[in-house]
Parts: C-alpha cells; structure tokens; sequence
C-alpha cells in the first residue's frame, strides 16, 4: 500500500536522466518533461551546457539548487544533483517548484513586514522630532512674548495711575483689553502645549465648590448683563460643598465653555447647570452643563470644533484662536471625562461632561472653612515708615523700570539695581540685603545658579537672605526646577503688580 502511495506522489517529482560523455541522453523517465533519446541534452536549455565542465570536474557528486527550466508554458524551480559515472552522467531532478513559490512569499512577507516595521519607526521618529521642534518652538515664542507684554501691561498701568482725559482713558482701556487678550492667548497655546508633550499635571486638592459656582456667578452674570443676555445658574442640593480636585484646571475648563457660550449667543440666555448623577463611598458623579441660544453648531462640524485652531466659518466675526474647545477637551481627558455637545442650528447648543470626583466624608464643613479662610487671609503690609534694602536683578531695562516703580510706590524699598549675573555675589557680600528680587535668565550666569551658589554660601546672613524669581519660563518643570535650587517662589511673567508685592512683602521679617 506504502509502494503505491510513493510511486503516486514522490515519482511524479522526481526525473531521472542519463548521458553519456557528448551530453546525449541515452535514457530518461520523463516524469518531470520530455527528453527524447538521442537528443542533445545540450540544446534543450541553457543550462546543462554547463554539464561538459563537470564531465572534466574531479568531483564526483555536483548539486545545483532553484535551477529555473522554462518549459514551454511552464516553469520549473527544480534541484538537479549530477552524478558522475564511467560511462557518463546521471541527473536527478528534482521539481520544488511550489516550495520555492511558497518560501518566495514567506520572505516577501516578512521583508514587508520588515520595511514596514521600518517605515513605522522612522515616522515615529518624524513625528517625535516634529513634536519636540514644536514644543521647543512654543517654549522659545512663549519665553521671548513675555518680556514685552510684561513690559506693555506694567507701563500701561502705571500710566493709568495718572491723569488721563477722556479720549486717553479709552485709548488705554483698548491696550489693557488688547493686553489682557494677548496674555490669554499666551497662556491657552502653553496649555495646548503642556497638554499635548504630557508635561501638565493635575494639582488635586480639597477646596469649595460652592465658592467656584459663586465667583461663576458673579463674573459672567455682568458679562451676559453687557451683552444684553440672561444668565442663570443652577445647582443640585444633592452635591456638596468641599469636593478634592484640580480646582484652577476645573475653573478653567468652566470659563472656557462659558465664554464660548456668550460669545457666540446674540440673544436670550446662558446657563451654567450642575447636576447629581449619583454617589458611592466618598466619590460623587456629577455632570457640568453648559447651555446658549446662540446660532447653534452644523451637524458636520461637531467633530471637529474641539482641535486646536478650528473655528466655525459662520462664526469669525466673534474672533478667537479656536483654542477654547481643544483645551477644554485635553483637560478633561486629564480628569477622566469627556465633553459632549448636542446641538441644534438656530436655537443654540449644550455643552456637557460627566465627572468623579471625590469628597471629604471625615471632615466637617465647617473646619474646612476654616482652613479655607486661613489660605486666603491676605499678607499683612510692613507698618508705615519701615523699610527694607531690596537687591533687584534684572537686565531688561523696560522691565527693571517697571519693577522699580511698582516698589517704589510702596514706599516701602531702597532698590539697588545688578543687570549682570556675574556681578550679584560681589554686591551681596558687600551689602546687607533683606531680599532679592531675581530674574532666572541673565547674562553670564543665570539666576537659579546664583540661587544655589548664594544657598552654599557659609555665612548665615547671606545663605538665608528670601528671593523672589522672575522668569519667562511658564512650564510647570521649569518653576520646579527653580525653587529646588533654592528659590522662595517663582512668578511668570507678566504678573500683576500686586500679586509681585503680596509675595515680596510674605518673605519680610
């Protein structure tokens, strides 16, 4: 049974052949192709002409591997081991035609799987190089921006101190708007920024939502009440007060939707709602509703409103960088949420998003309070007539005047003046000083280093002496960074006035 099976299947793909010496076949079993005896094996394809060259070889047993015989319509990939005899050769061939077919497309496969793999990597490296250059691009215009629009909003608001008539208080109005705006837009494209490198962390922390909703409230009542709408909020009593979360990030993506919302609405009202979905342990599920009567969102455009720099057609009148939505959309991806819109064109549009957070089941509300009042209690001002020697570093002359005339109008300050990093340690050790006010970049050497040198130094009057870092660099690891090396706090630029003499006056003794 085995026999008949062998002569079935192994026979037909081997071909035994046999010349002599002059290459003529004397005998074949044409299993594979014919060769017909007395023919020359020869000028039945080019390739046994290489035969005569073995007859002259030493070896007696020569093999040739993926021999390609084209037959007519028929191609064969075969092995051919010659043999040699004494009166000749023997040529057994062997057909591998769909063994070679079959490896062929196995190494095609896995070449492109290969080259793909490749192609993969190397656009992950584009993309990866491409993200970097971005982001250092974003860091850099962020950084060189700062300084002139601190500058610009400083001075603007030293000369609404003054004097002014009519006509020059609404000029100056429009530079404070246009200041206001501008930093803004700063600050959104450094969040898009953060958002998008993974840099931005979340700052989770108890605080009191009531007070949020409050100032909410407050502020775009008198916004909606400008541009002739109604505002409304809402909230269910089921929600508590003190919940733990990134207050400033939540505000953020809550103003964010408002704006959009009176912006975009010519008529009637918006509203802010707060509703309860459920609570389980110390967790509570509530959902943020935004609601407007504006001119409503295309069914085709939904998508696309949250991506950074997509504005509506229809709407860029209002203006705007169409930053709000995509900022909106990476901070609450950082919280676990999502927003979500419906909307209908010529009645107006809401927008939603479903969160967890947690709440404080141990701690009574009124020991929060407490607490929160204490953090909000101002920094008292150093009693009239007390004045402290104040060493100001900085090398922007515009900024340096700035600086100058916010602390002399406290009247509170002797102010000597470094605009050179190399220059700071020779004036410390030859002045007494009870703080310095330091920007990080300087030229020489730059500010968190002096930072670390003044901290190593040995003598106790000078190692201790509070500074107040002013820098460019908004990025949350920057800030980090500088007060590790030893600064008491850090304010980005631009500030305001009063928040720079708040934390001057909180390192005074």
């Amino acid at each position: 049974m085995l026999e008949k099976y062998r002569e079935q299947y192994i026979n037909r793909s081997i071909q035994f052949t046999f010349v002599d010496q002059k290459g003529i076949v004397v005998e074949s079993d044409e299993v594979l192709f014919e060769l017909k005896t007395g023919s020359s094996i020869y000028e039945f394809h080019p390739f046994f002409e290489s035969l005569g060259a073995i007859l002259e070889s030493p070896e007696e047993e020569i093999s040739f591997h993926c021999v390609h015989l084209s037959l007519e319509e028929d191609l064969l990939i075969t092995d051919i081991k010659a043999l040699k005899k004494t009166d000749g050769l023997l040529l057994i061939i062997y057909d591998l035609t769909q063994h070679y077919n079959s490896y062929q497309l196995a190494t095609q496969a896995r070449n492109e799987s290969i080259i793909k793999t490749e192609l993969t990597v190397i656009k992950n490296l584009e993309l990866e190089e491409r993200e970097l250059f971005k982001n250092r691009f974003i860091q850099n215009f962020s950084h060189e921006l700062r300084n002139p629009l601190t500058s610009i909003i400083s001075i603007a608001k030293i000369i609404g101190d003054t004097e002014l008539n009519g006509g020059q208080k609404k000029m100056l109005d429009f530079l404070m708007e246009s200041s206001d705006n501008l930093k803004l837009l700063l600050e959104d494209i450094l969040s898009i920024s953060m958002i998008a490198s993974g840099k931005l962390k979340l700052d989770v922390k108890i605080f009191s939502l009531y007070q949020l909703l409050e100032l909410l409230e407050f502020t775009y009542s008198s916004k909606a009440r400008e541009k002739g709408l109604e505002f409304m909020l809402k909230r269910n009593s089921k929600i508590p007060e003190f919940i733990e979360g990134d207050r400033l990030r939540l505000f953020q993506v809550l103003t964010n939707l408002l704006d959009n919302a009176i912006k975009y609405s010519e008529s009637g009202k918006v509203s802010l709602e707060l509703l309860f979905n459920q609570k389980r342990a110390n967790r509570i599920s509530m959902r943020f509703q935004v609601t407007d009567t504006g001119a409503g969102i295309p069914e085709e455009s939904l998508t696309t409103i949250f991506e950074s720099f997509t504005r509506l057609r229809s709407s860029e009148k209002q203006g705007g960088t169409g930053l709000g939505l995509s900022i909106v959309n990476g901070l609450l991806e950082l919280m676990g949420s999502e927003i979500k819109v419906d909307s209908t064109l010529g009645e107006g549009s809401v927008f939603y998003f479903d969160i967890v957070l947690k709440y404080p089941l141990q701690l009574a509300s009124k020991s929060l309070l407490k607490v929160a009042d204490k953090k909000q209690a101002k920094i008292k001002k150093p009693k009239e007539g007390v004045r402290f020697k104040l060493l100001l570093v900085e090398d922007d002359l515009a900024i340096q005047t700035v600086l100058f005339k916010f602390l002399m109008n406290t009247k509170h300050f002797y102010v000597d003046f470094v605009d050179d990093g190399d220059q700071v340690m020779s004036k410390i050790v030859s002045e007494q000083y009870d703080i310095i006010l330091m920007d990080v970049k300087l030229p020489n050497t730059n500010g968190d280093e002096i930072t670390r040198q003044i901290r190593n130094f040995p003598f106790k009057n000078i190692k201790d002496i509070p500074i107040v870092g002013i820098t460019a660099n908004a990025y949350e690891e920057n800030i980090k960074s500088y007060l590790n090396a030893g600064m008491n706090a850090v304010l980005s630029k631009p500030f305001e006035e009063e928040l720079l003499i708040e934390t001057i006056y909180k390192f005074l003794k």
